[in-house]
């Protein structure tokens, strides 16, 4: 008779185990999402800057272009 506490109290301290472990590692993927969501973020920004500056460069080039065919 003596094993049955025994067993409830070995049973309640694995539960409990089970469940801050499964608490922090749902809190560590948490953060892994949010980290990469933020990289993913700063991606679009950095592709965006990108973008604008082949635009730019694209659009002194034509006027480069037109200006030296308009002068030869």
């Amino acid at each position: 008779m003596n094993a049955k506490p025994n067993d409830t109290a070995n049973d309640f301290v694995r539960e409990k185990t089970r469940r801050i472990v499964g608490h922090a590692a749902l809190k560590r993927a948490s953060r892994m999402v949010e980290n990469w969501q933020v990289e993913e973020q700063e991606k679009r920004w950095l592709a965006k800057c990108i973008v604008v500056g082949l635009l730019i460069a694209l659009v002194f080039a034509v006027l480069l272009g037109t200006a030296l065919k308009l002068h030869l």
